[in-house]
């Protein structure tokens, strides 16, 4: 009986800021050759697992997966060997690449010169599947509204630099214990005060910044806060905002084909989860605020 060994790996990829595609390819010194990033499973370990493993093993980033993508078989002199693939996403919390005794140089590479460049004809047909342009405009995007941070009227400075109240870090601790394991690559935030100070545990958890932007800010103009949800394409991604700008945006995303799964509220410290599935935007579901 032939003898099956299995495998996972990764086609990883990731966006330059105008949206384009660069894909993770492995140099082996061992093989000298171009490959992804790839490895054995160990005992009692599924492929998903293995292929985050493996990847992070050999290129220094730990990765969220996408979508499994498929598997491919070929002979060795031992058996067949049987890899499972994921198509992923690296995190911000991933330790970056050195030299190790599995991969000695890595490149970010445009789709075609990585198709150009990789050694064997199943890694190449990965990149040619023109599924994986669906799968880089997959992700969840959560909108947050800032927790609570006492009543406007009393507070007796600028109100963008109104701060959390005890309760209102509270509910920041809150969500960073429920997110950090939630596969975010960015964190944007509204410049006000409260807002930031909502986003900052969780950034410090999974190791991200906390992008300040002005279309988050209340009162901003609806236009530019989608203009940047669409930026977003299909990361996985926090806009932590304000209670106006939330259902703003949340309409136009109907009016988009977006479908709400509750009833629409907005509490402080809640949050919309809205997926992104190829390009379109799904479904909404409302994540009340956190017990504290």
């Amino acid at each position: 009986m032939t003898r099956v060994i299995t495998a996972a790996g990764g086609l990883v990829f990731r966006e330059t800021s105008k949206g384009k595609l660069r894909i993770l390819v492995v140099h082996r010194p061992s093989y000298d050759d171009w490959s992804l990033p790839k490895g054995k499973t160990d005992e009692g370990e599924t492929p998903d697992a293995a292929a985050i493993r493996e990847v992070l093993e050999e290129t220094g980033y730990h990765c969220r997966l996408v979508a499994p993508i498929g598997s491919s078989r070929y002979r060795m002199s031992n058996g067949i060997k049987e890899v499972s693939w994921f198509a992923m996403r690296p995190l911000p919390d991933s330790p970056g690449f050195r030299k190790n005794r599995e991969v000695d140089e890595i490149k970010w590479l445009p789709r075609k010169k990585a198709v150009a460049l990789l050694d064997y004809v199943g890694d190449r047909d990965l990149l040619r599947d023109p599924g994986l342009d669906r799968l880089a405009n997959t992700g969840t995007l959560r909108l947050l509204r800032h927790g609570s941070a006492g009543e406007r009227a009393k507070w007796k400075g600028i109100d963008a630099l109104r701060p959390l109240t005890k309760k209102g870090h509270r509910q920041a601790k809150a969500i960073a214990r429920s997110l950090r394991n939630a596969g975010i690559e960015r964190i944007y935030s509204s410049p006000y005060t409260r807002c930031v100070q909502t986003v900052e545990p969780l950034a410090k958890a999974i190791g991200a910044k906390v992008e300040e932007h002005d279309a988050l800010a209340e009162g901003s103009d609806v236009e530019a806060a989608t203009a940047l949800v669409e930026e977003m394409r299909g990361m996985n991604a926090i806009l932590c905002t304000h209670g106006d700008v939330i259902p703003a945006v949340i309409n136009r995303l109907m009016l988009a084909g977006l479908s709400l799964e509750s009833r629409f509220y907005c509490s402080k410290g809640s949050i919309w989860e809205v997926e992104k599935v190829g390009g379109r935007y799904t479904t909404a579901r409302y994540l009340p605020p956190p017990k504290v």
